[in-house]
């Protein structure tokens, strides 16, 4: 992750000819950069200020200034508003890179927000399903709204938990039985907004990758065929399954002839850690130690519709034509990934089954110790997590 105290820009608005193009600059000294590039009076553009102006011979611009914490990123952060005539904007960007910027990378700037606490995971989320959902019908509302709604009515529920009465306990427990909707209503939602990680499908020549990538996107996504090194570049698709957002990729076989060889290469190169390897294999060869490092990985006995044989230990027996073992795949695709916002939902889900648990048993002194234990895993702030990775990915360096 990227350093927070240097300076990052980029431009805010599509590269195309229109009246005005934005370019943002966040990090310490922002201010003080544009003062001097645009020959101001220091302290011009501290605080929250506007200035109009010449940028170093290039435009006639706006320049307007935002404070450390209350900026979108939470940074001193200056946005400059030229026109949006061609290259203007380029121009500028070079400007500060000469004085000191550098260009941001795809959602870094929501990426610092989220790092200084402006955006919750839940917020990030809710973005990234604006920005990357193919029904732009579909509305996302603000899931991290909606959590604060929950946890204040959670909240609510402590004093008068403690301070009962035995004729509230039936209250009490309608409460909580309606908060538990509540909550599952919003783990659908997140579960829906969130992508989990990437799938790659993996194996020998011939070993049914492209037949299922094409069955798990429900259409003829890729060519199939008997002939060894058919797919060479692969292809990679977001795609729902079982109510999530997950990328699938099929990939070249191993073995294949030298264009496979180099298409693998460049796919084992873009492996991280954390990603899902689903590896195919009708003769249950194990995968090179290198693909098991640090990530997932299902072994799958592929084609057992033609192999009689039962399938080695720690194998998944797998047909696409029969279907079999089809739910058990899918399940390892879709599984929540530990320590997600949808994971941590899901805490506080068993949680409020537990807390209804105690209220029916009358113990309202349990009942609030779990309430309380939901209200810390709802406000526990969170500064890392491989799902808001994933999701700062699908931004533009503007954002």
């Amino acid at each position: 992750m990227e350093t927070q105290n240097d300076l990052i820009a980029a431009q805010a608005t599509p590269e195309a000819v229109s009246a005005i193009s934005l370019v943002r600059l966040s990090g310490k000294g922002a201010s003080s950069t544009v003062e001097k590039i645009m020959n101001l009076k220091p302290g011009k553009l501290t605080g929250r200020k506007r200035a109009v102006g010449d940028f170093a011979g290039i435009d006639y611009l706006v320049a307007i200034s935002w404070p450390f914490g209350k900026s979108y990123t939470g940074e001193e952060m200056v946005d400059l508003m030229c026109h949006g005539s061609p290259g203007t904007a380029k121009r500028v960007l070079e400007e500060l890179e000469r004085n000191g910027a550098r260009l941001a990378v795809a959602g870094e700037f929501t990426r610092r927000a989220w790092m200084n606490g402006r955006l919750s995971s839940l917020d990030v989320l809710t973005l990234s399903a604006q920005y990357t959902l193919e029904n732009s019908g579909k509305a996302k509302s603000d899931l991290s709204d909606e959590l604060s709604t929950l946890t204040s009515e959670i909240e609510g529920l402590i004093e008068f938990s403690e301070d009962h009465e035995v004729s509230g306990d039936n209250y009490v427990s309608i409460l909580l039985n309606q908060l538990l909707e509540q909550i599952h209503s919003l783990i659908l939602k997140v579960k829906d907004a969130e992508i989990l990680p990437r799938v790659f499908l993996m194996g020998p020549v011939n070993a049914g990758k492209s037949t299922l990538f094409n069955k798990l996107n429900g259409e003829d996504a890729v060519v199939v065929s008997s002939v060894p090194g058919t797919t060479r570049d692969g292809a990679s698709r977001t795609i729902s399954l079982s109510g999530r957002r997950v990328e699938i990729s099929d990939s070249a076989g191993y073995g294949g002839e030298v264009l496979d060889g180099k298409a693998l290469e460049l796919l084992i190169g873009s492996l991280k850690n954390g990603d899902r390897v689903v590896w195919l294999d009708p003769m249950c060869t194990e995968p090179p130690g290198y693909i098991l490092k640090n990530r997932e990985v299902l072994k799958v006995r592929s084609m057992s519709d033609l192999i009689r044989e039962e399938a080695d230990a720690g194998w998944l027996s797998f047909s696409a034509v029969s279907g079999c073992g089809m739910k058990d795949l899918v399940e390892f695709i879709t599984a929540t990934e530990k320590k997600s916002p949808s994971w941590r939902l899901e805490r506080m889900e068993a949680l409020l089954r537990e807390a209804i648990c105690a209220t029916a048993s009358s113990d309202m002194a349990l009942t609030a110790e779990i309430i309380s234990e939901i209200l810390r895993e709802a406000d526990e702030p969170e500064r890392s997590g491989e799902a808001v990775e994933r999701a700062l990915e699908r931004f533009c360096v503007g954002k």
